[in-house]
């Protein structure tokens, strides 16, 4: 049996034929497609073909134009299309970093992305000194802990981010996870104003790491990068080499994926009189070091 029909087996009819719609749509050069002609070229019922269109017009993958009944692909594709294309070429192009930054610790560097309400690691570098501790690839984090959930968290928009603390249960993972709001705002503001971010046992017990955002043409943080070490190695002298090996890679990542930082801006210092409340988080979007996000 060939690899062929063995996949044959696990088709799902309608879903295939939404796909053939799809595709059909995607190679039509006469503007918008009635639901009868891609019927006759896909050889089956115009009924059939209207409810996937209906379908999919409800999802926004088609659009329907009144003056021609016709249908055209939607936006929410160009929108897939793009987050597929970002994550594959981010892995390709932030490769060489993460694997230089474990090279040069001895410790794993990781590259994190946010993902339908979680933290995911997309990729992973262990260096010399093998040891257990750091997230897998593909495991959601949640975003109260953890140094690069943090960090994504942090440089989201603000109605975005807000709706996302809200909603977070805040499940302490060690004695050192954050369960409180307001101190999770604190640290929010903490992350943008130094642009890098620390975790310190908050995801797994004795082991701490730093995180530093990487941002796309568009000046959005699209990822994180994270060094995680045992705390056998942890130190403020450490520390302090980390959160300069970390942001110095980040900043060249996003370089390479085109963003350009502007000339005038000024990274803010962090002090103990940093806002707490949602309110005061919402006045930092506002600063410089935000107004790209």
């Amino acid at each position: 049996m060939t690899k062929r029909e063995v996949n044959v087996q696990y088709v799902i009819e309608v879903v295939d034929l939404a796909l053939a719609v799809i595709e059909m749509l995607s190679l039509s050069n006469d503007g918008p497609e009635q639901a009868s002609a891609l019927a006759r070229r896909l050889n089956v019922s115009r009924g059939r073909v209207f409810r996937i269109l209906k379908t999919l017009e409800n999802r926004n993958y088609v659009v329907y134009d009144v003056k021609t009944r016709g249908y055209s692909l939607g936006l929410k594709l160009l929108e897939i299309g793009e987050r597929a294309r970002s994550g594959i070429d981010l892995r390709k192009v932030a490769q060489p970093y993460l694997q230089n930054l474990a090279r040069a610790t001895g410790d794993v560097a990781q590259l994190l992305v946010l993902r339908s309400g979680s933290a995911v690691c997309i990729d992973r570098y262990q260096g010399s000194d093998v040891w257990e501790g750091a997230a897998p690839v593909g495991l959601p984090l949640p975003l109260h802990v953890g140094a690069s959930p943090k960090l994504l968290l942090a440089f989201l928009p603000s109605l975005e981010r807000d709706r996302l603390v809200e909603s977070l249960e805040l499940t302490p993972l060690t004695p050192n996870s954050i369960t409180d709001r307001k101190e999770l705002y604190r640290r929010l503001v903490e992350i943008r104003s130094l642009g890098y971010s620390i975790d310190e046992q908050e995801y797994v017990q004795g082991v701490y790491a730093v995180g530093a955002p990487v941002r796309d043409r568009s000046g959005a943080v699209v990822a994180g990068i994270t060094i995680s070490t045992p705390s056998r190695h942890w130190s403020e002298k450490y520390k302090r080499e980390l959160i300069s090996l970390v942001t110095d890679a980040a900043r060249k990542l996003s370089e390479q994926l085109g963003f350009e930082a502007p000339k005038d801006q000024r990274r803010l210092a962090f002090t103990e009189q940093a806002p707490t409340s949602k309110t005061d988080l919402d006045s930092e979007d506002a600063s410089p070091i935000d107004q790209k996000v």
